[in-house]
């Protein structure tokens, strides 16, 4: 069985959505993918595959990130993985056209009062 590495701040790197992780660095600090590259000491193509889940980082860029994110204080426990969100995501974004014409199908089915309701329960998650 594997150890499970744990950062300084207490994060499982095995569990890490790298691609989030890499897209906020991206987008939060303003940085082209040759600018993360750099700091990392990888390829712009690294940071490409990175961003679009091709691939991973290696340890050593694994660390990178981590002190980018710790110095710019940027919670990494946002970027945990949950198994069970990783697959129902994968599954919509694989039917994402025929699952929201079902949804569709289905709210234009309910009444305007369980309409209602269902939309003041969506706005509870959203909080």
């Amino acid at each position: 069985m594997k150890a499970v590495k744990k950062t300084k701040m207490g994060v499982t790197v095995k569990k890490i959505d790298w691609h989030l992780l890499v897209r906020e660095l991206l987008e939060g600090l303003f940085l082209s993918q040759q600018d993360l590259a750099e700091r990392c000491r990888v390829s712009q193509q690294s940071i490409s595959n990175w961003k679009n889940r091709t691939r991973n980082p290696g340890i050593f860029a694994k660390q990178k990130l981590f002190e980018l994110a710790h110095k710019e204080k940027i919670d990494l426990a946002k970027y945990e993985t949950n198994s069970a969100r990783d697959v129902i995501a994968k599954y919509l974004e694989k039917n994402k056209g025929k699952e929201l014409v079902r949804l569709f199908e289905l709210y234009q089915k309910i009444s305007r009062r369980a309409r209602i309701n269902l939309l003041r329960y969506a706005n509870t998650l959203v909080k």
